[in-house]
């Protein structure tokens, strides 16, 4: 569940709390953001002056991540913490409007629902990682013919695409190495 009825946190004193468990099992958040499994987290809803603070954090597995490497799409689990300050639309004593908040997705709204499913989705968004790698052990694709190395070796040859510094390799040559010790 990714809203809640915060009416009665806003009753309450500045500075009351409440914890929330956050478990949602099947969390939407648009074709930029397929999540697999279920969301999984905790968030603490703390009452301001203003509103409701709430802080948290909150875990999930992205479906599809394209590696930065090899080009293959993986699932990632992605987890990030969280803190939004959310300002009701209405007076919860009086039904009052008030002054809408400057971010429309962090206003709590006039049934005093505070809907954090915008907040989850920019959140683990900004989570993944900006260049993801399906494993550490990936080798990529070949830089001449563009075969990906994981799944074999290509019948390229490494010295006809020479990398611009192959040369300096030779100043490493273990040979080298030794003559240049007896100088």
């Amino acid at each position: 569940m990714t809203a809640y009825n915060v009416a009665s946190l806003l009753n309450a004193p500045t500075g009351t709390t409440r914890m929330v468990e956050i478990s949602e099992t099947e969390p939407r958040f648009g074709p930029e953001l397929p999540v697999r499994s279920p969301m999984q987290g905790n968030a603490r809803f703390t009452r301001t002056q203003d509103g409701i603070l709430v802080q948290g954090r909150v875990a999930a597995t992205v479906e599809e991540v394209e590696c930065s490497r090899c080009l293959m799409t993986f699932p990632a689990e992605v987890a990030t913490q969280f803190e939004e300050e959310f300002i009701p639309c209405v007076n919860v004593v009086t039904g009052a409007p008030l002054p809408p908040p400057e971010d429309e997705a962090l206003r709590i709204d006039d049934r005093h629902v505070l809907d954090l499913t915008e907040t989850f989705r920019q959140y683990l968004l900004t989570a993944v990682p900006l260049k993801p790698v399906c494993s550490t052990a990936c080798r990529g694709l070949c830089q001449t013919c563009g075969v990906e190395l994981n799944t074999g070796g290509c019948e390229c040859d490494q010295e006809v695409g020479a990398r611009p510094f192959a040369a300096l390799a030779t100043l490493l040559m273990p040979d080298r190495v030794q003559s240049n010790r007896h100088r």
